[in-house]
């Protein structure tokens, strides 16, 4: 809310979009995409379609558990902690993991 003082000058929150970033930053290391495998790419694109572990097994036709090491190895590489990063990783460049090596 915006009010004016007795000499018409504007008091409250002052809005500069000028200054507002095109995007949040994303997390992880954009230049590791080329070295996740083919399968390691296909996880992460499902993992940013919001699929879990069951679904993504299911999908790919292999176990959860190997889902998991897929998973562990990749956030490894592209230098992420949690699966959250990972899915806005995959989400914000989905492209890049589609695309062939």
């Amino acid at each position: 809310m915006t009010y004016r003082t007795t000499d018409n000058q504007r008091t409250g929150p002052q809005e500069d979009f000028g200054s507002i970033p095109a995007a949040p930053p994303t997390p992880g290391d954009l230049h590791a995409i080329p070295s996740l495998t083919p399968r390691e790419r296909q996880v992460l694109t499902l993992l940013g379609y919001a699929a879990d572990n069951r679904e993504i097994s299911r999908r790919l036709g292999i176990a959860e558990r190997t889902v998991k090491a897929h998973l562990t190895n990749l956030m490894a590489k592209i230098k992420v902690s949690s699966r959250t990063e990972a899915a806005l990783y995959a989400y914000a460049h989905h492209g890049s993991l589609t695309d062939r090596p």
